[in-house]
């Protein structure tokens, strides 16, 4: 069986294949054919590790994922997985893939998504929080979907920053890139995202005025206790937009959006914002929240993507 490692699935997809393929699964995809299991999540004391099923027209999909949050600190990344695809009606292994390359790029695209419909379309400044896998993979997101020119970006980790900007340098070499502390972040970017995996909020106050008109994305908190997100912004929103309603048990910073008084009813999932777009379109000069944690579903559509663009080059 194959093992596709990172590069070649970097050569054989880009981000805005996967947003579109994300998109299409919606638009397009047989929807009574899906079958997503609960996830089997268990915690090794810090640790996570993760078994992620799905089934969707003729595939078969299982990532297998294991979530270090101290890793980054030993220069190692903190997530390292295997997405394995099978053929649904026999069970037979077409193909084995590096799951971290393909998880960085379906929640990239999901949070691209929620630019797409959600942030202003003259959006041109981008603000990152964390600036590991994730944090590459939503600017290459918002690359994708806005004209982006400049990127703000703020860590802990000052190495982590210089790699980062290097990598920005090589990969867009005509976006302009500054380091900055995170009240210039949120001051200075039309979009907002968080990717880490800080237990407590990442971003600080600012006058609520100062939000009008900007899109947040958080992608980092998957476990009850962790929340990037702080209070006052969900005290600000009358509605959140999640990729899925998992979400809400899942993530600390739902957990205590539900708290602070935003229900169910007002969260508004990535399927309902691609199927009922037009209705979306008043709201983009407004202050907008998205908040993702991952659905096997998305996993196993973009290594769908990956298997056809890989027998299209057969």
């Amino acid at each position: 069986m194959q093992l596709l490692d990172s590069k070649k699935i970097h050569d054989l997809i880009s981000m805005n294949d996967v947003i579109k393929a994300i998109e299409d699964f919606y638009l397009k995809g047989d929807q009574s054919s899906v079958n997503v299991p609960e996830r089997m999540h268990e915690e090794d004391g810090e640790n996570t590790i993760l078994l992620m099923p799905s089934f969707f027209e003729e595939y078969y999909g299982t990532k297998l994922v294991g979530v270090a949050p101290n890793n980054p600190s030993i220069g190692k990344s903190t997530i390292n997985a295997l997405m394995i695809l099978n053929d649904r009606r026999t069970m037979e292994p077409l193909v084995m893939m590096d799951a971290q390359e393909i998880t960085a790029l379906r929640t990239g695209a999901l949070g691209g998504i929620s630019m797409k419909y959600l942030a202003d379309e003259e959006a041109s400044t981008v603000g990152i929080i964390g600036t590991g896998v994730q944090g590459f993979s939503h600017l290459q997101a918002a690359c994708a979907v806005r004209p982006i020119k400049r990127v703000f970006l703020y860590s802990r980790n000052v190495d982590n920053v210089n790699r980062y900007i290097e990598k920005v340098n090589r990969v867009f070499p005509k976006l302009e890139v500054e380091y900055v502390e995170a009240a210039e972040v949120m001051k200075k970017s039309d979009i907002i995202v968080t990717a880490t995996s800080s237990k407590t909020s990442v971003l600080p106050k600012v006058p609520k005025e100062e939000l009008n008109g900007k899109h947040i994305v958080g992608c980092g908190s998957f476990r009850p206790f962790m929340q990037e997100i702080p209070d006052y912004i969900f005290e600000r929103v009358d509605e959140v937009y999640v990729d899925t309603r998992t979400a809400l048990k899942e993530s600390g910073d739902l957990i205590r959006a539900q708290e602070l008084g935003i229900k169910k009813k007002n969260t508004i999932t990535l399927e309902d914002l691609i199927l009922n777009q037009s209705q979306f379109q008043a709201k983009k000069n407004t202050f907008t929240v998205f908040k993702s944690v991952g659905m096997a579903i998305y996993d196993l559509v973009t290594a769908i993507l990956i298997y056809q663009k890989l027998k299209e080059e057969a």
